[in-house]
């Protein structure tokens, strides 16, 4: 009995010495690559309308790689003077380098009786919908700061 115990331990313990070396050049090999959407670089810029900074407009930049994960969305708000900080996963963060389509919509808040109200968007709509924008970026892997984006 003694011998048989031993015997289903040593295997056992084979079996797990096998196992582990099999499973540990797989974890390893997978542990230290990022995916390219998963490293940010620092983009930031201005939005004008008809040659006046465009303030609280909400940028969204749709990655043109079909790879990238609908989650990987880098988005701003602009500021008084136009001037915007796109983030992607943090406050400020960024974008994944890449090739993007940019949409850019300001909707107006109103209170009317006691309910906070979003107007309709008050730039062009062309620039609204990221299948009629013509705006288009490339995040390259250094900070960017990026040519105005002059709507009309």
């Amino acid at each position: 009995m003694a011998l048989r115990l031993l015997s289903k331990t040593h295997s056992l313990v084979r079996l797990g010495v096998l196992t582990g070396a099999l499973v540990t050049p797989t974890l390893s090999g997978c542990s230290g690559s990022k995916e390219p959407w998963e490293t940010t670089y620092p983009v930031s810029g201005v939005v004008t309308y008809k040659g006046t900074p465009v303030a609280n407009a909400d940028i969204s930049f749709f990655p043109k790689d079909e790879s990238f994960p609908d989650s990987v969305r880098p988005k701003a708000k602009s500021t008084t003077d136009g001037t915007f900080v796109i983030s992607t996963y943090g406050s400020g963060d960024g974008a994944p380098a890449g090739n993007y389509k940019v949409t850019i919509v300001r909707h107006e808040i109103a209170v009317s009786k006691d309910t906070i109200v979003a107007k309709p968007n008050d730039l062009p709509n062309k620039y609204s919908k990221r299948d009629t924008t013509d705006l288009e970026v490339q995040v390259v892997s250094s900070p960017n700061d990026l040519a105005p984006f002059e709507l009309r």
